[in-house]
C-alpha cells in the first residue's frame, strides 16, 4: 500500500469521530426537516403504538359487558354491540386515518378478538402495536409504525395564509438589521480599546468577554429583574426625571418596547464575543503600516477609517455573516423573557409549533424557510463585502 494511502486512512480514521458526530447531528436533521416538511408529522402522534393498553377494560367501555359476563353472551350477541373502527380509535385510543378506517373495516379480526374476550384468553397487559398486530391479520404492520402523511407543498401554501410566519418572520429580520451592525462596530471600538497599551487592559478584556461565558438563562433573568416595571432600570430613570412626570414601563410586555429590549441586551451579551475576533485581526496588522501613516500625517480617525477597518475586512465579513446567522435563530432570549405573540420570533414561532401545538410537519417547512434564507442572506453578505479590500 502506498505510503499517502496510508496517510489518508489514517487521517479518516482519526477523523472519523466528528465525520460521525456532523451526519447524525447536522447532516441528518436537515435532511430529516425537508422530508417532514413535506408530511403531516405530529410528535404526539409518532408513539401512539407504543402504549400499553387493557383489552378487557377497552372492551368492557365499548361493548358495555363486563368480563365476568361475558361468556353469558354469544358471539352475535357481542358482535351487535362491537363496531371496530371506533373500537380502534376511541377505546385503544389510536386515531386513524380514512384508509386506516377502511382497513379496519374490512380487515379486522372482531370475531376472534371477542372469542378471546369471552374465553378470558387476552392478557391483561399489551402493547397497542402487538395489539393490532394479532388482531389485523396480514396487514397488522401497517399499525405498528408511525408513518406521517405525505402532504406535499401544503404546509409551505399555509405558511402564506399564517400571520404569525409574518410577524415572526419580520421580527427576525427587524432583530437581524439592528443588532447586527450595531454589535459589529462595538465589538471593533472594543478590540480597538483591548489592543491598546494601557495599564489594566487584560482586565478590560476580561470584562468584555465576560458576557459571552455566562448562561443565557442567567443573563435573562438578570435583564428580567432589570426591565421589569418594579427593576433597577425604572427605578433609576424615576430618580433621574420623576420630576418630570416619568412613569415606570413594563418594558416586556409593551409589544413596541419589549423586541427592542432584547436587542439591547443580545448587543451587550455578544459584543465582547465577537471583539476576540477582531482582537485576532488587529494583532495580525504590522505595525510599520501604523507609524509609517503617522509618518504621512495621519490622525487617529483617519487611521482607523482608512487603515483599520479595511484590514479588517475578511473579520467583518465573518463576524457580520454568524452574527446574521445567531440574529435570525435568536430563541432563548425571547422564550425566556416575551410573554406576547407579537413579539415572537421565528425560531420561537418553530418551538411552538412543534412542541406546544404538535405540528411537526409545519414547523419543519418554517425550519426550511429559514434555511433558504438565511444561506441567501449569508451568500449576499459574502457579495457585498469582499474579504479583500
Amino acid at each position: 500500500m502506498k505510503y499517502k494511502t496510508k496517510e489518508a486512512m489514517v487521517g479518516y480514521l482519526f477523523a472519523t469521530p466528528i465525520i460521525l458526530t456532523v451526519l447524525v447531528f447536522t447532516i441528518y436533521p436537515i435532511i430529516a426537516a425537508f422530508y417532514y416538511s413535506l408530511t403531516d408529522y405530529q410528535p404526539l402522534e409518532a408513539r401512539k403504538y407504543t402504549y400499553v393498553i387493557n383489552p378487557y377494560d377497552a372492551l368492557e367501555i365499548h361493548t358495555g359487558i363486563l368480563r365476568e359476563e361475558a361468556k353469558n353472551y354469544t358471539i352475535d350477541e357481542m358482535l351487535e354491540y362491537f363496531d371496530p373502527v371506533n373500537f380502534v380509535e376511541l377505546d385503544v385510543g389510536v386515531k386513524l386515518s380514512e384508509e386506516e378506517k377502511e382497513l379496519i373495516k374490512e380487515y379486522f379480526d372482531s370475531l376472534n378478538l371477542l372469542n378471546d374476550y369471552r374465553e378470558g384468553k387476552l392478557p391483561n397487559e399489551i402493547k397497542i402495536a402487538d395489539f393490532m398486530k394479532r388482531y389485523m391479520n396480514k396487514h397488522g404492520d401497517r399499525f405498528t409504525k408511525y408513518i406521517p402523511r405525505f402532504v406535499g407543498l401544503k404546509n409551505f401554501k399555509d405558511m402564506f395564509k399564517d400571520m404569525y410566519f409574518y410577524t415572526s418572520f419580520w421580527n427576525a429580520l427587524l432583530y437581524s438589521v439592528i443588532v447586527v451592525p450595531i454589535q459589529t462596530l462595538l465589538a471593533i471600538i472594543l478590540a480597538v480599546a483591548a489592543n491598546s497599551k494601557i495599564k489594566g487592559v487584560n482586565f478590560f478584556k476580561s470584562v468584555f468577554f465576560l458576557p459571552a461565558i455566562t448562561s443565557s438563562a442567567a443573563l435573562s433573568m438578570i435583564f428580567w429583574l432589570i426591565y421589569s416595571k418594579p427593576g433597577v432600570l425604572n427605578k433609576i430613570l424615576i430618580a433621574l426625571f420623576g420630576r418630570f412626570g416619568f412613569q415606570p414601563v413594563d418594558y416586556l410586555n409593551e409589544p413596541r418596547i419589549a423586541l427592542f429590549a432584547i436587542m439591547a441586551m443580545n448587543i451587550w451579551s455578544t459584543a465582547g464575543y465577537f471583539m476576540v475576533t477582531f482582537l485576532a485581526g488587529l494583532q495580525d496588522i504590522p505595525s510599520s503600516i501604523y507609524e509609517a501613516a503617522r509618518i504621512d500625517g495621519a490622525n487617529g480617525w483617519q487611521i482607523f477609517w482608512k487603515i483599520t477597518l479595511p484590514l479588517l475586512r475578511p473579520q467583518i465579513v465573518f463576524v457580520s455573516i454568524m452574527g446574521t446567522i445567531g440574529c435570525m435563530q435568536v430563541f432563548d432570549q425571547i422564550y425566556f423573557l416575551i410573554r406576547n405573540l407579537r413579539n415572537i420570533t421565528i425560531s420561537f414561532y418553530i418551538y411552538k409549533n412543534a412542541f406546544e401545538y404538535g405540528k411537526m410537519g409545519y414547523a419543519s417547512a418554517l425550519a426550511v424557510v429559514l434555511f433558504g434564507v438565511i444561506l441567501v442572506l449569508s451568500l449576499v453578505q459574502r457579495k457585498i463585502i469582499k474579504e479583500e479590500y
